[in-house]
């Protein structure tokens, strides 16, 4: 029996991440039942499953002794070949892609947003991603950074996030939106004195921010922030449903995680992109939402602006929104069946 070992930034909480996880478990369950599914998480204590085993991100020995030729290491999604976070990760996915090689196992990398990577991390990732069979990149940014580091050896796909393609619950953005303008801030770690002044410059201007998080180690720094600033702690969003009904009592989301303005806009809920990260800004030009990173000049006046433009017709914004978030769910489809058509070459189907 073939064997499939999906890796990713698995097991740490991570609302996205956790998700992603989800998606590609159910594809790969879905259509091909006759494959043993293990799934690389944080650590080996997490909850186990009848549709697939969990194996210890860490024990890279125990993954090597169970690799064999005819089995795929499948990346699924996440921006996790990148080195501005750590240098430490880079290395560890940059090793975990050594081991199908030297085992006969072949390498597909799917949803993949590659970078930002210093030259080191472009000189030492290249040829390493250079052995896998495939690479679906999730915008074009990505894959550009692939070509320019020599990457020429897989079969490359230019898509958009996986998240995209992840089943939702309509009813949720049917409903009818709560008239007082109400800003949603994702927040991640960094930043915290410019974030104290602009989010008080916002709520000035549109009362209480509704801070959230998508990941545990984010709490701390937010819950600080908020003290400061006399906000309610951010409240900590483990799961899609409880993300669902939060939107219907916000009117937009400013965001610096990716996939809080993914999850967003498939709820029919208009974004603000807050970063510097490529990824953020690679999607904010799909959606054609603003974006800016914290050194913008004005960046305050800037945001405002945009809350104010789509206050002047929100209606119309929220059309515009469900009619872009239509094409690429329709894209996200057709990756799908990109990546079925690759796995379909490698492993046994229904």
């Amino acid at each position: 029996m073939p064997k499939v070992f999906l890796f990713g930034y698995y097991g740490f909480g991570n609302l996205g991440d956790e998700l992603l996880s989800a998606y590609y478990i159910s594809l790969i369950r879905d259509h091909f039942p006759g494959v043993k599914l293990f799934v690389l998480k944080s650590t080996a204590q997490q909850r186990e499953s009848r549709d697939y085993t969990v194996l210890n991100r860490w024990n890279l020995w125990k993954l090597q002794r169970l690799m064999a030729p005819g089995d795929l290491l499948l990346g699924g999604g996440g921006s996790i070949f990148q080195d501005r976070s750590s240098k430490r990760s880079l290395l560890y996915y940059l090793t975990l892609l050594q081991i199908p090689r030297s085992r006969g196992a072949e390498i597909i990398l799917a949803g993949q947003g590659i970078g930002p990577l210093s030259s080191w991390g472009r000189r030492v990732a290249g040829p390493a991603l250079n052995q896998t069979l495939a690479i679906g990149c999730r915008d074009q940014a990505s894959c550009t950074v692939l070509q320019e580091m020599g990457v020429v050896n897989p079969r490359f796909y230019v898509g958009v996030d996986p998240l995209w393609d992840f089943p939702m619950d309509s009813r949720v953005s049917a409903g009818k939106r709560s008239a007082k303008p109400t800003i949603g801030y994702i927040w991640r770690p960094g930043e915290s004195r410019a974030k104290q002044s602009f989010l008080m410059t916002l709520a000035s201007r549109y009362g209480p921010i509704k801070l959230l998080v998508f990941s545990p180690a984010d709490r701390q720094s937010g819950e600080e922030v908020a003290a400061k600033i006399g906000s309610p702690p951010p409240q900590y969003i483990k799961d899609l449903t409880a993300f669902g009904e939060l939107t219907m009592g916000l009117t937009m989301v400013i965001s610096e995680r990716l996939h809080g303005l993914v999850l967003a806009a498939r709820y029919g809920l208009p974004g603000i992109g807050l970063s510097a990260d490529p990824k953020v800004s690679a999607f904010c030009h799909q959606m054609t939402w603003p974006c800016w990173a914290w050194n913008a000049p004005n960046l305050a006046a800037g945001v405002m602006a945009a809350i104010e433009d789509h206050l002047v017709d929100p209606t119309v914004n929220y059309q515009k929104v469900r009619r872009q978030a239509a094409i690429m769910e329709q894209k996200g489809e057709e990756d799908r069946r990109w990546l079925l058509h690759q796995l379909q070459q490698i492993l046994p189907g229904q």
